[in-house]
């Protein structure tokens, strides 16, 4: 048995283990990333005893024809039915995408598969074309600053699948931008007009050389709008950041870059919604009160 094979024998096995869908791994997982994906057959239209249609969802992807994101169709190439009776080996095939709007736009998979039971399989993306659209936030460039091109870096690594090359670029990146990240909270704490107390713990925070400490600091100050999902964005870094790469597989750090890509782009994303919703909002109560003030006189 070959490594590939037993990598996803290992798939197959793990339990509670959290998928995710077989749409969210083609937009945006890179090449040469094994996940065990939920939705990757349809068991609800079975063919013969135990054959099932494996599933082609409808993906959002960036067409060049039309110059925006759009909605992708697919069709595999070799579109025989999934059969889950002694399906023990990895298969191969290719998948299609066409641009809905102009019909013309392609998109290109080429993957190895094992089905596995309730829908789901261990997928493998060996190749895409055009290569992986990662959409980066026009706030990104500014929260990350001088090291935004090792951002850049990390991101061209992870596109290619090179796991260890986009999780040390990646964890440069927090590492050296810290201060510059926790400045960014404090500013969304100033508007939002937080305690005192919270201020100045951000602010202990920003002096803290090691990261682990400043993390632990800011754990309750944290405006609530800067979470994700419920979860404090550092402490979330921090986890993928502390693990001992050497001793992890390529595939393991192209995971671990994944997601702390994903997690800066969000935090990103909040850290500017945050600070925008508060000029906004200033503008809005500046322009009601001089309107208002008009009127009267």
């Amino acid at each position: 048995m070959n490594e590939t094979q037993e990598n996803a024998n290992t798939g197959k096995n793990k339990e509670k283990e959290e998928l995710i869908p077989f749409a969210t791994f083609l937009e945006e997982y890179p090449t040469g990333t094994q996940q065990t994906v939920k939705d990757f057959y349809d068991t609800t239209k079975e063919s013969y005893p135990n054959q099932f249609r494996k599933c082609t969802p409808v993906l959002r992807l960036y067409c060049e024809k039309c110059k925006g994101t759009r909605n992708f169709d697919g069709e595999w190439t070799c579109n025989h039915p999934v059969n889950l009776e002694g399906q023990d080996e990895l298969k191969d095939d290719f998948l299609v995408y066409t641009c809905r709007d102009c019909d013309e736009c392609e998109k290109h998979y080429c993957l190895l598969f094992l089905p596995i039971e309730f829908g789901n399989g261990v997928v493998i993306k060996i190749g895409e074309y055009p290569e992986l659209n990662i959409k980066i936030p026009t706030s990104l460039p500014k929260l990350l600053g001088e090291d935004y091109h090792y951002f850049i870096k990390g991101l061209k690594c992870e596109k290619y699948g090179l796991g260890l090359g986009a999780y040390t670029y990646y964890r440069r990146v927090v590492e050296n931008q810290k201060n510059r990240l926790f400045g960014e909270v404090l500013k969304v704490a100033q508007k939002l007009g937080v305690k005192k107390e919270m201020i100045q713990t951000i602010e202990n925070a920003i002096k803290e050389v090691q990261f682990s400490k400043a993390v632990d600091m800011i754990k309750d100050a944290l405006p609530e709008s800067l979470l994700i999902d419920g979860h404090n964005p550092f402490k979330l870094l921090y986890k993928a950041l502390s693990i001992g790469i050497h001793n992890q597989s390529d595939e393991k750090c192209l995971e671990l870059a994944h997601n702390i890509r994903i997690v800066l782009t969000d935090l990103s994303e909040r850290i500017n919604m945050a600070l925008s919703e508060k000029r906004d909002l200033q503008s809005a109560v500046s322009s009601l009160l001089k309107f208002n003030q008009e009127k009267s006189s």
